[in-house]
């Protein structure tokens, strides 16, 4: 419960216990000189975000890649001030990006009034959401074609690509609207993007929901992530400077 927080429901403990994580994510998260040493930046960036054309505000990621059992594990966080909003996130998935972990936590003026916790298992994400007016728990399918890309954390589309090679469609857990949607994931082909004055060649997919709405997704050749678009939002998440 988040300090000076009343509850509205509390869960029993047997409901909580479905938090527990498997190996896999627990070497995702592990801390220490181990995973320093076998740990690879993947991607690490600014974006700048604006809404219907106007600046709102800035976030910061960094996306790194670790061997496991039977593959390899991803660990992405990131930092954003958005207007009053000030959010903190960790996302921890499997090779294939299906979410075993995450964490959030958003502010407002200063005053934190969010925060979740999701921990996996095999085909599940359990999700417990604390704010003011109370806690509940959620859970989610997390099998192979489904992401965690929750709402206003654009480096979550990073985990688009590297999936689109393997699913023409894909489940999308989004924890803080309390919803998983599916869409239909499309490889646009290359474009010429324009990052920080220089121009890139880009890798382009869309992800396209029921109703039609896309939202786009731009890369470079390395799977380092450039741009986001969610037209019906107005939204542009672009990134400040080239990969490096």
């Amino acid at each position: 419960m988040i300090p000076g927080m009343s509850p509205l429901c509390v869960f029993p403990s047997s409901s909580l216990a479905r938090f527990g994580l498997n190996a896999m994510v627990a070497l995702a998260v592990l801390p220490g000189t181990v995973r320093a040493q076998s740990s690879a930046l993947v991607d690490e960036g600014t974006l700048m975000v604006s809404r219907n054309g106007a600046p709102i505000g800035r976030e910061s990621f960094r996306v790194v890649r670790s061997p496991a059992p039977g593959g390899q594990v991803y660990r992405a966080t990131g930092q954003s001030a958005l207007g009053d909003n000030r959010s903190t996130s960790t996302l921890g998935t499997d090779s294939a990006g299906v979410p075993v972990s995450y964490e959030f936590e958003l502010t407002q003026s200063g005053q934190l009034v969010q925060r979740l916790k999701g921990q996996g298992r095999p085909g599940r994400v359990s999700v417990l959401v604390q704010t003011k007016s109370g806690e509940s728990a959620r859970e989610y399918v997390s099998n192979n074609g489904a992401l965690l890309i929750d709402e206003d954390v654009f480096h979550h589309f990073f985990f688009v690509p590297l999936i689109a090679g393997q699913h023409q469609a894909v489940n999308v857990i989004a924890p803080r609207a309390a919803r998983q949607t599916r869409y239909d994931l499309t490889q646009r082909g290359e474009e010429t993007l324009d990052v920080g004055g220089r121009s890139l060649q880009a890798r382009h997919f869309s992800l396209i929901g029921q109703d039609g709405a896309a939202q786009e997704v731009w890369v470079d050749s390395k799977g380092r992530l450039l741009k986001v678009v969610i037209a019906s939002r107005g939204m542009i998440a672009l990134r400040d400077d080239p990969p490096r």
